[in-house]
């Protein structure tokens, strides 16, 4: 098998982007970069330079129509999703290019792992501000138990913790390893977008931080991303001054790392 490095890992990268971009523009979806690729948007015209994969995020509805429309097409790309894919332990869902193989440093290895890039759903919130925060500290904890999932020791958790998360890795060898993701993502979707006045990517991510009034989907744009035309929301501004403060500024340099520990080769 042929070692992938980053160059050739952010080309493959970009032609499942430009696979998502061509579907949602062909079935009328509106997807937004998000995250670190919404920054290296807007502040570098594409990757931020230690960045090493892609993410974006759909309104529920958008994002389950996709979800379908790749599920059922036949091509060399191939959706995985707690809903549809047995042991699939994220609570959100990967395009992967299935001509490659991905290897990250979890504890529980994921079978059939690609190149890909993330796809993020997001859902509304409860309108009244004390039940916001009611489910943001209940999402917060069991996101948290979904990590005991695929990881079972994580350095600084006091003692018990660490017990437990053993306990609930050992027990997940026994178990569908999406039974977690599938209820968190169950739980986000009770708060439907259309009557919601807040929005937020609630299933992964940055958690409160993440969010927002639901005017900021209101509208989209275009951003050059590595040459090329991606989507975006309008509304980014906020956004990423909820993620990352003054996100214009970089971060010190011993931050300038890339987020995963990673081989990948071509089958």
């Amino acid at each position: 098998m042929k070692k992938i490095d980053i160059t050739e890992l952010r080309e493959l990268q970009i032609e499942i982007l430009l696979h998502i971009d061509s579907v949602c523009k062909s079935n009328n979806l509106n997807y937004s970069l998000a995250g670190g690729s919404l920054l290296g948007a807007i502040r570098h015209n594409g990757y931020i330079p230690w960045d090493d994969d892609i993410d974006i995020c759909l309104p529920r509805p958008d994002y389950e129509k996709l979800i379908r429309i790749l599920y059922n097409e036949e091509s060399k790309f191939k959706i995985l999703n707690c809903f549809k894919t047995k042991n699939y332990f994220f609570p959100f869902s990967k395009l992967i290019n299935t001509d490659t193989i991905l290897n990250e440093t979890y504890d529980r290895k994921m079978k059939k792992l690609g190149v890909n890039v993330d796809i993020f759903p997001i859902d509304g919130l409860p309108n009244n501000q004390k039940e916001r925060q009611k489910y943001w500290n209940f999402i917060k904890k069991i996101k948290r138990l979904n990590t005991c999932v695929y990881t079972k020791k994580i350095n600084g958790e006091s003692f018990p913790k660490a017990i437990f998360r053993r306990v609930v890795f050992f027990l997940f060898t026994f178990l569908n390893k999406n039974l977690i993701a599938k209820y968190i993502n169950k739980k986000a979707m009770k708060y439907k977008i259309e009557e919601s006045d807040f929005i937020a990517c609630s299933v992964f991510g940055y958690g409160q931080k993440e969010e927002m009034p639901k005017t900021v989907f209101n509208s989209f744009i275009e951003l050059d991303f590595e040459n090329l035309k991606f989507k975006a929301f309008e509304g980014y501004d906020l956004y990423l001054h909820n993620l990352y403060g003054n996100y214009m500024e970089l971060p010190p340099k011993e931050k300038q790392v890339a987020k995963h520990d990673q081989e990948i080769f071509y089958i």
